[in-house]
């Protein structure tokens, strides 16, 4: 008990310094709906391409609060990630690294249900884009930025409830909160001063999730799992603000700024506007041989064609329905191993395809990749997770193409609360 009153006052400590980690991405695709998506779920689930439908009975899945039914011991959980890209066209090639914290969250049982708590850093932009000198003598520009960061967080509360022997069903109330920034300027030829646009978006609201699970015993130790997660479409409010300034350079600073205006946007209607937490479905079916071997296949359906930024109103970018197909699967060569520590670690392995919501110039973008991950047993049933994901972001036409990987480190920890203790 002792260990895990420090795991917790750990744990705290982290949760109230989590944001003094980077969010920011770096890629141009973080212009994807509410940016780029940090969380995708737990270390353990990412490593075998996201796929949702492994119930664990000791680490329930942030994704699936219809897990915390069947969990059985308190469990603390942190993730962390660190992710390198390089992104290039067919001129040039830029390298970006970003690390974070990924999620901290805690799941409780009790007799009849269990719940959970976390904060999550959820999705970030961040890049930064100049024109060439090609395109700036073409349109008669002498330079030309479009650059945007930010990030947009979410505290959860999550429930689980056992319905039948078999079907739980739970939910999940988010509270999101974040803000973005965005710069633009703009000079022309033979014009002494240039145009430099300062704006953001504060953004706040309410989403839920409901979730539900069907675990059906087979024959010799097996087990079937159908996972079924609804996303309700929600409207996130965002309060915008711009000004405008005269600028001389676009390195901007206190010398090269002159005069300026704030914009008056409730003239046109943008002060408040609303952005759309899109309506998505998660089927997920799994096969497994407790501590032996699990095989899952997962269809995610995203009806994000309806979102719509009217602030930025960026007239090259569109968006389509997303769809994501991930297949995962894990392998313990022998649990009960007393000999050989390598045979009881779990190796995961995962494949992700997603069509991705954002049309960029017209163009559809798709991402694949191929995860990694080991599962380290320490300490009762505690563990720590590794995940290896390496993978790619392109256009149809490979015009604009991002390669990159990412490490990340997830700890689970467990302790039993609520029950009475017989000996000291």
């Amino acid at each position: 008990m002792r260990t895990y009153k420090s795991h917790i006052f750990t744990l705290i400590i982290i949760f109230f310094n989590c944001y003094a980690f980077s969010q920011n991405t770096g890629s141009p695709y973080s212009l994807n709906e509410l940016g780029e998506i940090n969380f995708l779920g737990n270390v353990s689930n990412i490593s075998m391409g996201g796929v949702n439908s492994l119930i664990d009975s000791i680490e329930f899945n942030i994704n699936n609060p219809s897990s915390l039914a069947k969990l059985q011991l308190t469990n603390y959980q942190v993730g962390t990630f660190y992710k390198s890209s390089s992104i290039s066209n067919n001129l040039n090639t830029d390298k970006f690294n970003s690390a974070n914290i990924n999620y901290i969250a805690i799941g409780i049982p009790t007799k009849k249900f269990g719940f959970g708590f976390g904060v999550l850093p959820y999705s970030s932009v961040g890049f930064n884009l100049q024109t060439s000198n090609d395109y700036n003598s073409i349109n008669s520009l002498s330079s030309r930025l479009f650059a945007a960061e930010g990030n947009l967080n979410r505290v959860f509360f999550s429930l689980g409830i056992p319905l039948f022997k078999f079907f739980s069903v739970g939910g999940s109330l988010n509270y999101n909160f974040g803000k973005f920034s965005y710069e633009k300027y703009n000079q022309y030829d033979n014009i002494n001063y240039g145009t430099y646009s300062y704006s953001s978006s504060e953004i706040t609201g309410f989403n839920y999730i409901v979730s539900s699970s069907l675990t059906i015993p087979l024959k010799n130790d097996l087990k079937a799992s159908f996972i079924f997660n609804y996303n309700p479409s929600t409207k996130l409010n965002s309060y915008n603000v711009e000004s405008l300034y005269t600028s001389t350079s676009f390195a901007i600073n206190t010398e090269t700024l002159g005069d300026f205006i704030d914009v008056d946007l409730s003239l046109s209607g943008l002060e408040n506007t609303d952005l759309i937490i899109s309506d998505k479905s998660i089927y997920s079916f799994g096969l497994e041989k407790k501590n032996k071997w699990f095989l899952g296949v997962q269809y995610e359906n995203k009806l994000s064609s309806s979102f719509d930024n009217k602030f930025l109103s960026l007239s090259n970018i569109s968006y389509r329905d997303s769809k994501v197909f991930s297949i995962g699967a894990y392998y313990i060569p022998d649990s009960s191993s007393l000999t050989s520590y390598w045979k009881r670690v779990k190796y995961r392995f995962g494949i992700r395809n997603e069509v991705k919501s954002i049309l960029l110039n017209n163009l559809p973008v798709n991402q694949f990749s191929l995860n990694l991950g080991l599962g380290l047993p320490f300490s009762g049933f505690s563990k720590a997770n590794f995940g290896l994901e390496v993978g790619t972001i392109e256009d149809d036409n490979q015009s604009l193409k991002e390669n990159y990987f990412s490490l990340r480190l997830g700890l689970s920890l467990n302790d039993i609360w609520f029950i009475k203790r017989k000996f000291n």
